[in-house]
Formats: C-alpha cells, structure tokens, sequence
C-alpha cells in the first residue's frame, strides 16, 4: 500500500500540441466530467452508499493529496458484495485495495486525437473504461470512453462535411470514403513479383463489397468481403471491416484465427448496436513465401495455374459469416496452397457470378473460369478488362442489381 501511494502515477499522457498557424484541435478538456473524489482510505461500505445514491454514477476518482491513483467503478462493488459474506468481510477494509490502481491519466490540453490514440493502446478493460483527466498531474476531471468515441467521431465527420462540401448528403460523404479507402493503383505497383488488378462497382450510391491489399512488416495480404445487402447500412459495415482489419495488421496479428475472431467481434457489437441485420462473408488471404494462406468463408477462390489449369478452393469450411454470431472459433480453420510464378488468383463477390441477363441467366461460376483460363497468360489488367467486359455483353441493357467486386493477383 506504502508503495501504491508513494508512486501514484503509473501511466499519464502530455502530447505536445500542433505548432502556431495550423487549426486549433479540440482537447480533451472538453469531454471533463465534474465528480466528487474519494480519499483511499475511504472505506468500500461508505464508497457502496455513494453508487446506490446515484443510480448514474459509474465510477469514482480516488485521490491521495490532490494527485489521482486510481478509479473505483460500481461493478467492482457490485462483485464485492455479490459474493457470499462479501461486505461482512470487505465492508470495512480501504477502498485502495480494490481500485483499479493504473488508471488512464490524461492532460486537459491533450488533442482529441492524440487521446483516442492513447487509450486505445492502453485500454485494459473495455469501451465502458473511464479516464481521469489532470492539469500539470492534478484532477481536473472524469472522462469516459463512450464520450471520447463520439466526440472523434463528431469531429471526423465535421472535418469531412469542411473538406467536402460538394457531398450533401451522409450517403455521398459515405460513398467518398469508400472509395478513397480503396487501395490506389500507385500503391499497388510498388508490391514486388505481383501483378494486381481490381475492379468494383456498387449497385446502389453506397455499396457493400469490400476488398483490400495490405502490405505491413514484409507480410501482403488479400481480402474479400460482401456484406449483405446494398445501401448505407452495408456501405457503413463494409466501413468498419476495414477499418478493423488495417488495425489489426498494423498491431501486428499473425494468427489468422484471432484475427478474424477478432474482425467477427467487433462487427457483431457494432451490428447489435446498430440494430440492423447485417453480417458478411470474408476471405482472408495472407501471401508469404510462395504460398496462399487462406481463412474465412466466402466464395470459391479461383487459381488458375501457369498454363491455364483451374484449381478451385470451397472456403465452406474454412469460416462464418462475419458478425452473424458473437464467437466464431470453432467454425474456423486454414488452408494453405502454392503459389508460383504464372499462377493467378481470383478473389470475387457473388455480383459478378450472379449477374443476369434479360432472360435472368446467370453470368455463373463456369463462365468466370473459363475467361480466367483463356487469359491466363494476360497480364492482371488484361484478364480483368476480359471478365468485366464479358458480363457486361452477358447483362446486355439490363439494369444490374448487386455489387460486383474483383481482384486479380499475378504472380509474375
């Protein structure tokens, strides 16, 4: 306890702020929540009679001189007294003893940004955390995560309205981000050995196909992902996939099944709280070492061999529906094939296989393979102008009415 008291700050964070002449950034400050602290000997019965006589109140500052050392939450009581005997043994003891004793400190001068960033690296517990913020390491105030997220997001959404005044609309600034998420051609190019071509093509202004190529401490990988349905909805979940998959990239994720567990929580979360009934089918394809690793349920993954060989990959097995069920590990597994020089790989969503003509024909997975194998020697940019050029003569003038997405990847 001796120790506790005597280095009370454990993590805080100061960001030097932009320099004079760029726009001012709102801090943290903003978000600060006036709440009465408690002292650490304050004991756990006394702290008990504070949450029951605010039925709002989460948490609590614990302060030892002015200086903050930690943050009592009311679930902890609640678990406290929950258990057999539990305020007959614990009602008198200090508080300190169960606080949270490495609380998110914060500057109030700390850009909203700069502060997201931080507590998403240090978060220990979940979006319902809370974090103090101090002046010159004293308690200014309370803040809370939730506050933090929607607070970045007022403001993105502000920058992107100032930015884009053209766009009138939530669906144009949503289709504009789509597209500028996508991966640039310029980008693409600078991947060594590879031949990459891609297309897609919302049905509605607001589309729910995804695909991406990342590159990231010398790993590259392909997705493909389909969200049911078209519009803002699916446009929005698209959004938040690659959202989630960039950031577990950059952090480093190499097991593939954590990693797309990991995809599946956060969609489902935001699905729930959304209240909307979506999910969507999602290919994982990690390039290393001439090799395809290969994870998540989608379409089946088209290879076509040096010479024109088609092989085909049932991702059946291999996945769930992204964000369809809280936990998808048991569902989950890899596959890995070889992938040399001259074999081309085909990553797909059912808009292009499932495009009818006038006598509701579907294009169909044969037809796909057979152009892919006819141009297998064609560079990725030419194979790719041969399949959408065949469903387009396919189609003919009727109107088509899902995403359609493609990736060609040439092993050169």
């Amino acid at each position: 306890m001796l120790e506790l008291l005597e280095n009370p700050i454990s993590r805080s964070v100061n960001f030097v702020q932009k320099p004079l002449g760029q726009p001012k950034l709102e801090t943290i400050s903003t978000l600060a929540v006036q709440r009465t602290p408690i002292d650490p000997k304050r004991t756990v019965e006394a702290v008990s009679r504070l949450f029951l006589s605010d039925h709002e109140l989460q948490s609590i500052p614990v302060l030892y001189h002015e200086t903050p050392i930690g943050i009592v939450y009311r679930h902890q009581l609640m678990d406290i007294f929950l258990r057999p005997f539990g305020r007959d043994l614990h009602g008198k003891k200090p508080i300190s003893q169960f606080m949270d004793c490495k609380p998110l400190l914060i500057e109030e001068q700390t850009s909203l940004q700069n502060a997201s960033q931080y507590i998403t690296r240090n978060m220990r517990l979940s979006a319902t955390q809370d974090f103090i913020i101090t002046r010159k390491s004293q308690y200014v105030g309370m803040g809370t995560v939730m506050d933090l997220l929607e607070a970045i997001t007022a403001l993105q959404l502000n920058q992107l309205r100032a930015e884009n005044t053209r766009l009138s609309t939530e669906i144009e600034v949503t289709q504009r981000l789509q597209e500028m998420l996508l991966p640039k051609e310029a980008e693409l190019k600078q991947i060594k050995s590879l031949d990459i071509a891609s297309f897609i093509r919302p049905a509605a202004e607001v589309g729910g196909d995804y695909y991406d190529v990342l590159c990231h401490d010398g790993r590259i990988i392909f997705t493909m992902g389909d969200v049911t349905g078209h519009g803002l909805e699916s446009g929005m979940v698209m959004l938040m996939a690659q959202a989630v998959v960039r950031a577990l990239l950059i952090h480093n994720e190499v097991d593939q099944v954590k990693f797309l567990n990991t995809l599946n929580q956060v969609i489902y979360g935001n699905v729930k709280r959304m209240n909307c009934d979506k999910n969507l089918t999602f290919v994982l394809v990690d390039y290393r070492d001439d090799f395809l690793r290969i994870i998540g349920q989608h379409e089946k993954i088209i290879i076509v061999r040096a010479g024109g060989q088609v092989e085909l990959i049932d991702t059946t097995g291999l996945g769930f529906p992204i964000g369809l069920i809280e936990d998808v590990v048991e569902f989950t597994k890899q596959t890995q094939v070889p992938f040399h020089s001259g074999d081309t790989l085909l990553l797909y969503t059912d808009g292009i296989t499932e495009a009818q003509d006038s006598e509701r024909k579907l294009y169909g997975f044969k037809q796909l393979c057979g152009v892919a194998s006819h141009y297998w020697s064609r560079s990725a940019q030419e194979m790719k102008l041969a399949i959408i050029n065949d469903v387009y003569r396919h189609v003919g003038s009727q109107k088509i009415h899902d995403d359609m997405a493609l990736l060609i990847v040439k092993h050169q």
